[in-house]
């Protein structure tokens, strides 16, 4: 008997009769068949329904070990030795494959009335924007510009490396789709990853400090990646660190860490992509180009294409107050401002390190500035709110850093200025664009608000 033959019960007569159906709808002498009917199928359907749960409840035994692996401290004896990469700044190996695997200009654009074949596609190729607003509320004098990386189709920068960095081990014959792809991050290159490993058939482990932001972690679960959390301020190389489980995690399930932090195929990226972009936008003709460094392959790829290609451009690195990626070292000694000291915990995400990455140049940025958070997030404000571009907390550092190096120096007129912002608000829409986050993290909204509206309230607060 079809149980849509069934009248269904309702409300308080289904809590009555404990989920029987109503047989009162039925032709005279069915219900006995009618009951008998029911009840095998109820028992029939709790059968069916269990082994449903318990097939939509499996783990794949990957992810399941996975798992498991992050709850275990790290056993040398059961585990063999394993150790952090020794990262060491830009060295010799890194020259010669960046030399190697250079493939010259990207080319094609985005050409609107042409059908992508996919969100890849969409990565590269986004626009410059003059910050005529942002300029006039600050009285800044030069032609101030920004490089908007939140086009990319997975909202940042870093999708530039992650399609590159595949794309390479996939040339090399290193990985092939259905492998496992481990990364440690603080989220963004995460989420280009898995956008990557999404569309090209690869398992995507992401190994995240707790720090970042739900919204990045929501985002690489819907793309189907694994996210295991770690603890915020474990040293980089410490057993409990993203980096040190992401080794573990490899060795043991025969995983690749195509790893950011020294794969040629990040700077790049930005020397063959990011670079010739900004020198085409801008038509060779850029005085500064200012960006935050975080793995430092952003900076380090632009500024080997810029420096080529524009003899006379000075490059301007961003580095938070916290890390020690700044030159001179005493430079990341803390702020005298705010007491921020060297290798102590901040705010913003996806910047700043307590290590120096191997894809980082720190030789091609001619200047260093250092950002506190307050500052950074005031600025972001101040960006969404003169600019209407909807950038991520980075990008106020960045923006931060790029307001003090105009000002102490005086950059003015006949100037031009370009300024990278790496992602968007979309990953922070709980931290700086949440009011009730800003205060209990610390930063008065009233400050806040008299930096982002008040002409002259931004230096003020922050130490000009």
């Amino acid at each position: 008997l079809k149980l849509f033959l069934l009248k269904p019960c309702r409300g308080s007569q289904f809590r009555k009769t404990r989920g029987a159906c109503c047989l009162s709808a039925m032709p005279a002498g069915m219900s006995k068949l009618a009951s008998f009917s029911v009840s095998s199928a109820a028992r029939t359907g709790s059968r069916m329904l269990g082994s449903q749960m318990r097939c939509f409840s499996s783990v794949d035994p990957v992810i399941a070990r996975a798992r498991e692996m992050q709850k275990m401290p790290y056993d040398a004896a059961k585990e063999g030795q394993i150790s952090a990469p020794n990262y060491v700044g830009w060295d010799a190996e890194l020259e010669s494959d960046f030399k190697t695997l250079t493939v010259g200009p990207k080319t094609g654009g985005r050409p609107y009335a042409q059908i992508c074949d996919s969100a890849l596609d969409l990565i590269g190729f986004t626009p410059m924007v003059r910050m005529s607003r942002m300029a006039k509320h600050f009285g800044i004098e030069c032609e101030l510009l920004a490089k908007v990386e939140f086009f990319n189709a997975g909202g940042s920068v870093k999708d530039r490396i992650a399609k590159r960095m595949v794309e390479e081990a996939e040339k090399s014959g290193r990985i092939k789709p259905g492998d496992i792809l481990i990364e440690a991050t603080s989220g963004n290159t995460g989420v280009g990853l898995s956008l990557v490993a999404a569309l090209k058939g690869y398992k995507m482990i992401i190994c995240l400090p707790q720090k970042m932001s739900g919204e990045k972690v929501n985002t690489m679960k819907c793309l189907g990646a694994e996210i295991l959390r770690t603890p915020t301020e474990a040293a980089w190389d410490a057993e409990d660190s993203h980096i040190f489980l992401s080794a573990r995690l490899a060795k043991d399930l025969g995983g690749h860490v195509l790893d950011q932090y020294k794969h040629p195929g990040n700077p790049l990226a930005h020397y063959d992509g990011t670079a010739e972009e900004i020198i085409e936008q801008c038509e060779g003709k850029l005085d500064y180009m200012i960006a935050s460094a975080g793995t430092g392959g952003t900076i380090s790829g632009i500024a080997k294409k810029l420096k080529e290609k524009i003899p006379n451009v000075k490059i301007v690195a961003v580095d938070p107050y916290g890390s020690i990626l700044a030159v001179p070292d005493s430079m990341n000694d803390g702020s005298k401002r705010t007491g921020q000291g060297r290798l102590t915990a901040y705010h913003v995400e996806g910047i700043g390190y307590d290590f120096i990455p191997t894809v980082l140049d720190r030789g091609v940025a001619d200047y260093w500035v250092k950002t506190d958070d307050d500052e950074a997030f005031a600025m972001c404000r101040a960006l969404v709110r003169h600019e209407g571009l909807l950038i991520g907390g980075s990008c106020g550092s960045t923006m931060a850093g790029a307001y003090r190096f105009i000002k102490e120096n005086s950059i003015g007129k006949g100037k031009r200025v370009a300024v990278l912002l790496a992602d968007s608000s979309r990953n922070y829409m709980s931290k700086f664009m949440d009011d009730g986050w800003m205060e209990a993290s610390g930063f008065s909204m009233e400050k806040t608000n008299s930096a982002v509206n008040e002409k002259g309230a931004y230096d003020k607060l922050f130490g000009f």
